[in-house]
C-alpha cells in the first residue's frame, strides 16, 4: 500500500514541474527581468523539488522531504503575477511572499520535520500569518488594473502594507536566525555538521537583505547585496540536500560511537532525534540491540549456571565431609575396636599362659600383641586425619591447637576469638593448617611456624607462615592444589607466597556461608 506522503509528494512534484515550466515562460514573456533572475529564479524552484525528492526516498515517514518541495511549489506561483489574464494575475498578487513562509516552516523543521519547541511553532505560525494576511490587504487597496480583488485602491496604503510586511517579516526572519543559531550552539557534532550550511545560507541572505534594504534601492550596493540574496537564496535547496545526503553518514557515526563505548560492550541505545533517521541506520541499531539483548542474557545464564556449579561444588565438599565422618565412626567403632579387643585377648593369654610358653612362642606372641598396638596407633592416626573429633566437639581454634601441640616445632598461634562456624567452614580452614605445616615439617625444614586465624569482613582468613626454604609450589603437589579446590568450591582462593630464603606463607580466605 501506498504511503499517504507519497502521494502527496507526487501531487506536489508533478505541480512543482508544472508550474515552473509555466512561471518561467511567464518571468521570459514579462521582459522585466534580467536573464541572471530568471535563471537563478528557475534554477532554485527547481533544485528545491529535486531536495524534496531525494529526502522523501531516504525517509518517507519524515516530512521534511514534502516542505522541502512544497517551498519549492511556492516560489514558482509567485510568478504567477506576471500572467496577463486577471484571474490568474490576482492570483500571483495574492501569493507573491508564497514561499517565504513555507520555508521559514522548512528552516524551523530541519532536519526532523516537525515544531518541537513552542517558539519554533510561534514563529511558523506567524510567518503564515502575516504573509498571507498582509497580501489580502494588499489586494484590497491594489491599483494594479487587472487586480480583480481591488475595492479602495490607494497606492499610499498599498506602500504602507508592503512596508509592514517587510518590517515584519525582517522581524520573523531574524528569530528564524536566532533559533537556528541556538539550536546549532546546544547541538552535538551530528546536529551541527546538518544545520551548518543552512545557517550559514541563512546568516548571508538575512544580513544581504537587511543591509540592502537599509542603503535603499537608489544606492550603489543596493543590486549587488541583492544579487548576493538571489545567489545565495539559489544555494540554500543545496544545503537541504546536503543535509539529506550526509544524514547516513551522521547516523553511522553514532552507531561506532555506541558500539565502540566500553570495551565489554554496548550500555544503552540512544535514539537522537536531531540526527536524520535512516531505515539502514535504525536497522544497524536494532540489529546491535539485539546483539546488547543476547549478551545479557547469556551472561545471565552463564552467572546462573556458575551459581548452580558453585552450590554443586559445595554439594560435593559437604558429602566429602559426611563421607570422612562416615568412615571415622566406622574405624573408630569397627575396625579399631576389634583390634583393641584382640590385643586385650593376647595379653590375658601372655599373662594365664606365661610359665607353659617356651621362649621362642613367648617372644613371638610379644611382637604380635606390639605390632597390633602399632596398628591400632596408625588407626587412630589415620581417624583423626581423616576429620577429628574434637574439630566436631569443640570447634577449629583447639582443635588446631592440638594439631600443633603434637609438632616438633616452634609453633605461634593467633585466634582465641573465632566463632564456631559451619562444618565445612572450620573442616576445610583445619586441613590448610594442617597440610601447611606438614609441608613446613617435611619439605622446607623450618625451625618456627606462625598460625593466624581471623574474621574478616569478606570470610575466615587463615595466614601460615614458617621460616623454611621458601620453596612451595601450589602446582607442584596435589596437597595444596587440592586445598585450593576445596576453598574454592565455598567460595573463597587460597595463595601461596613462597620465595627462596624468606619462607612459605599459605592464605585462605573462606566466606563465612559457605
Amino acid at each position: 500500500m501506498t504511503h499517504p506522503r507519497t502521494v502527496a509528494m507526487a501531487g506536489v512534484l508533478t505541480a512543482g514541474i508544472g508550474m515552473g515550466v509555466v512561471a518561467s515562460t511567464l518571468k521570459i514573456a514579462d521582459g522585466t527581468h534580467t536573464v541572471l533572475d530568471t535563471t537563478l529564479s528557475t534554477t532554485t524552484g527547481f533544485l528545491f523539488l529535486l531536495a524534496g525528492a531525494v529526502a522523501h526516498v531516504r525517509r518517507t515517514s519524515n516530512p521534511i522531504g514534502l516542505l522541502i518541495a512544497l517551498a519549492g511549489l511556492a516560489l514558482f506561483t509567485e510568478d504567477l503575477q506576471f500572467a496577463d489574464e486577471p484571474l490568474v494575475h490576482t492570483a500571483g498578487l495574492a501569493l507573491s511572499a508564497a514561499s517565504s513562509p513555507v520555508i521559514a516552516h522548512l528552516v524551523l523543521a530541519f532536519p526532523h520535520g516537525k515544531l518541537r519547541s513552542r517558539s519554533e511553532r510561534v514563529l511558523a505560525f506567524s510567518a503564515y500569518a502575516v504573509v498571507f494576511g498582509s497580501a489580502v490587504l494588499g489586494l484590497l487597496v491594489n491599483d494594479d488594473p487587472q487586480n480583480l480583488a481591488a475595492v479602495a485602491a490607494s497606492p499610499e496604503a498599498e506602500q504602507l502594507v508592503k512596508r509592514l510586511l517587510e518590517l515584519v517579516g525582517a522581524l520573523i526572519g531574524g528569530g528564524v536566525v536566532v533559533v537556528l543559531l541556538y539550536r546549532w550552539l546546544t547541538g552535538r557534532l551530528p546536529q551541527r555538521r546538518l544545520l551548518s550550511p543552512v545557517l550559514a545560507i541563512a546568516v548571508v541572505g538575512a544580513v544581504s537583505t537587511t543591509v540592502g534594504n537599509a542603503l535603499g534601492s537608489g544606492h550603489p550596493f543596493s543590486e549587488p547585496l541583492l544579487d548576493v540574496y538571489r545567489i545565495s537564496f539559489c544555494l540554500w535547496p543545496l544545503t537541504f540536500l546536503i543535509g539529506v545526503l550526509r544524514a547516513r553518514v551522521g547516523n553511522a557515526e553514532m552507531i561506532r560511537l555506541l558500539l565502540e563505548r566500553d570495551g565489554t560492550g554496548l550500555a544503552a541505545l540512544v535514539q537522537d532525534d536531531e540526527v536524520w533517521k535512516d531505515s539502514r541506520s535504525i536497522d544497524a541499531l536494532n540489529a546491535a540491540a539485539g546483539l546488547v539483548l543476547d549478551n545479557q542474557r547469556l551472561a545471565a545464564e552463564l552467572e546462573e549456571r556458575l551459581v548452580e556449579v558453585q552450590a554443586s561444588r559445595a554439594r560435593i565438599v559437604a558429602a566429602a565431609d559426611d563421607e570422612r565422618r562416615r568412615v571415622e565412626r566406622d574405624l573408630h567403632d569397627g575396625a579399631q575396636q576389634r583390634l583393641v579387643s584382640v590385643v586385650l585377648l593376647l595379653r590375658m593369654a601372655e599373662r594365664r599362659l606365661g610359665d607353659e610358653l617356651t621362649p621362642a612362642v613367648a617372644t613371638l606372641l610379644r611382637s604380635t600383641i606390639d605390632e597390633l598396638q602399632a596398628t591400632v596407633t596408625e588407626l587412630r592416626e589415620l581417624a583423626r586425619g581423616l576429620r577429628p573429633a574434637i574439630l566436631t566437639e569443640a570447634g577449629l581454634i583447639p582443635a588446631v591447637r592440638s594439631l600443633l601441640d603434637r609438632v616438633p616445632l616452634t609453633v605461634d598461634l593467633a585466634g582465641e576469638d573465632v566463632p564456631r562456624l559451619s562444618g565445612a567452614v572450620e573442616a576445610t580452614a583445619y586441613f590448610v593448617v594442617s597440610e601447611a605445616v606438614t609441608n613446613a615439617l617435611k619439605h622446607a625444614r623450618a625451625g618456627e611456624v606462625r598460625v593466624c586465624i581471623r574474621v574478616e569482613d569478606d570470610g575466615l582468613r587463615v595466614d601460615v607462615h614458617d621460616d623454611g626454604t621458601g620453596t612451595a609450589d601450589i602446582g607442584g603437589g596435589s596437597g595444596l592444589h587440592g586445598l585450593r579446590d576445596r576453598v574454592r568450591a565455598l567460595g573463597g582462593e587460597l595463595t601461596v607466597a613462597s620465595d627462596p630464603g624468606s619462607g612459605t606463607t599459605v592464605s585462605a580466605v573462606i566466606p563465612l556461608d559457605g
